[in-house]
């Protein structure tokens, strides 16, 4: 790593570790479930699975994770998973013109539209295995419980995940209750409106979780319409002696404009889009120690992408119909004896896709393909130290072979530090085309988490990628292979409540360059701030939020980028109503504050201030 990159990380590191440390203030005495809410450990039935898929303790992973829950989510007054990203350190992911709108993000400096990240839902990879592009607005963030984002590559547990894991966790069916749920409206300008509803419960053997939901906007930019609607499901049947069978089934189906494309390339476009997805997963512990798990999968797209021109002199319509199937099943048996938890397993999917343009003429791309990988990954525990080792091998025609080796320990000398290092090797499928080829990375990480100073949580991480046949495309539409170096370094920061009130602070800088010329790569964000002040009364049950995000996006002049301030965003919630299980919430939502402008591309302006309010009813 260069001399000169550890001095400019230092210089900045040390100082921030400096200011999240200044914000543990006064020492007031903490209740012991304040400070449990900043412990490195979780409980064992909230254990992270993303990193080795086996469930195991935060202390033991060597990665660099971040977990948000549901609650968390909430309080952002989120409509869509960009909207969730946009707070989380180390994510640049923009508001382009209000919710559901155009939803390209980095994590890192990795790009989810090169197909470096890696989404799933419930373990089942979302992306689309002829481009490796998954469209998040399609996505209900009201049913999910939990995300896991795995920073770094991911490949020794899932195959094609060169830049990160996002593993998002759907809710169970409720227990101890035949029947219960929730539904929630709020309404804001520009006809903006979401409404959603759910049912759970446990009935005997079976328990069952339904969603569905809508979420439409006008938008706050030229382009910006958007009419989601989304449907989920979920039965689980416990074996009357042990092991269970779920099902789980989602559709949505989308209008979305893409934003003001017409400012940089002289034409509106506008998508539609359907999707289908459907699991059903086995599981029986075959004895105390062995467990096994069996599932199978199918996810149905089809998109139809619309285009016309704005320029009376120049008119042109352009349409590009897609649909793309896959097919596959994993298989996992998971062992625990003495100081071991091995997770051994095979993955397997089909693709079928097809796409036609029509233009000035007509093009038709047809692909069949396949894919399988083998998986193994260990934790040994050895007193203080975690030990995970883990093994890859993936074959998808026309690609070829990929191995993706990893090794991590995590060390806890105390219960009030955790260290980590983590090396791992990875790769990202690529665009499937006849001359596809692998995008490489290894990286290196360091890291640690600690609550040594009373009433305050930190974590840093410094992190190594080193890149290679990174695939960029010219003006021309030809495919060039890059080398490319992103490093850098992230600090967190939370404090203990004090008098309801706590703060957050999040802080990434990304040195990435081209490891041929050595050139700052441009376009990818170079310094990520996340800043949060949280109140919560639990006595008047009161709830409130200010979320602030910066991001330098370090973007070419052409793109006539704004990032000179921070885009505030206020969420109050009060609850009105509680007897029983039976509650009535009213919340007030601010976007945008102080009407600020932070975009990196002017095709793509993040929407003005606006306002919403709503309701939400538990049962």
């Amino acid at each position: 790593m260069p001399h000169g990159f550890f001095q400019k990380a230092l210089f900045i590191f040390l100082p921030t570790l400096l200011f999240l440390a200044s914000l543990h203030g006064p020492a007031i005495a903490a209740s012991d479930e304040d400070m449990q809410t900043l412990g490195m450990y979780y409980e064992p039935n909230d254990l992270v699975v993303t990193a080795t898929r086996n469930p195991k303790p935060l202390s033991q992973a060597a990665e660099n994770i971040t977990i948000i829950t549901a609650k968390e989510i909430e309080m952002m007054g989120a409509h869509t998973l960009v909207d969730v990203f946009a707070n989380v350190p180390g994510i640049q992911a923009s508001d382009q013109g209000g919710p559901g709108t155009n939803n390209d993000f980095f994590i890192w400096g990795a790009s989810s539209t090169g197909g470096h990240i890696l989404i799933m839902l419930d373990g089942v990879t979302l992306n689309q295995m002829g481009t490796q592009f998954v469209d998040l607005r399609g996505i209900p963030i009201q049913n999910i419980e939990r995300i896991e984002i795995v920073k770094g590559p991911g490949s020794s547990s899932w195959g094609s995940a060169l830049g990160a894991v996002v593993n998002i966790v759907t809710k169970s069916p409720l227990e101890g209750k035949k029947i219960g749920g929730a539904a929630s409206f709020s309404g804001g300008e520009r006809g903006t409106r979401d409404s959603w509803g759910e049912l759970s419960g446990t009935v005997g053997p079976l328990g069952y979780y339904l969603f569905a939901g809508n979420l439409r906007s006008d938008g706050f930019r030229r382009n910006t319409v958007v009419d989601l609607n989304d449907i989920y499901a979920k039965l689980r049947w416990e074996f009357p002696t042990q092991g269970s069978l779920q099902f789980t089934i989602a559709y949505d189906r989308g209008v979305m404009g893409d934003g003001d494309l017409a400012t940089s390339f002289g034409f509106l476009d506008r998508l539609r889009q359907q999707k289908f997805l459907s699991t059903l997963s086995f599981n029986y512990p075959i004895s105390d120690k062995i467990d096994l798990d069996l599932s199978l999968r199918t996810r149905y797209l089809k998109t139809d992408d619309i285009g016309n021109s704005v320029n009376a002199d120049d008119p042109f319509t352009f349409e590009v119909k897609s649909r793309e199937t896959t097919y596959g099943g994993s298989a996992k048996v998971t062992w625990r004896g003495g100081l071991n938890t091995l997770a051994a397993g095979a993955d397997y999917d089909y693709l079928d896709t097809f796409a036609e343009s029509q233009s000035v003429s007509s093009d038709t791309t047809k692909l069949f393909s396949d894919k399988y990988g083998l998986f193994l990954n260990d934790t040994l525990a050895l007193g203080d130290f975690a030990v995970t080792p883990g093994i890859r091998y993936d074959r998808m025609r026309p690609v070829r072979d990929f191995f993706s080796p990893s090794l991590g320990i995590a060390w806890n000398p105390t219960d009030k530090i955790t260290l980590r290092t983590y090396a791992a090797s990875g790769y990202s499928l690529p665009i499937l085309a006849p001359d596809a080829t692998k995008q490489k990375v290894t990286t290196v990480q360091a890291g640690v988490e600690t609550t040594y100073i009373p009433y305050l949580w930190l974590k840093g991480t410094f992190f190594w990628n080193q890149l290679s046949d990174v695939q960029i495309f010219d003006d021309n539409g030809n495919t060039i292979l890059k080398k490319q170096l992103k490093q850098g370094f992230e600090v967190e920061g939370k404090s203990v409540p004090v008098f309801n009130t706590s703060l957050s602070a999040g802080y990434t800088f990304i040195d990435a360059k081209d490891r041929d010329t050595g050139e700052t790569i441009q376009n990818i964000p170079t310094q990520i701030l996340k800043l949060g002040l949280h109140y919560n009364d639990v006595r008047h049950s009161f709830r409130g939020a200010l979320l602030g995000r910066y991001v330098l996006s370090n973007a070419s002049s052409d793109r006539n980028a704004k990032d000179k301030t921070i885009i505030w965003d206020l969420n109050l919630s009060k609850r009105v109503l509680n007897y029983h299980d039976t509650t009535l919430e009213l919340f007030f939502n601010t976007h945008n504050l102080f009407n600020g402008a932070q975009y990196s591309f002017d095709a793509f302006k993040n929407a003005p201030r606006w306002f919403e309010g709503g309701i939400k009813f538990e049962f």
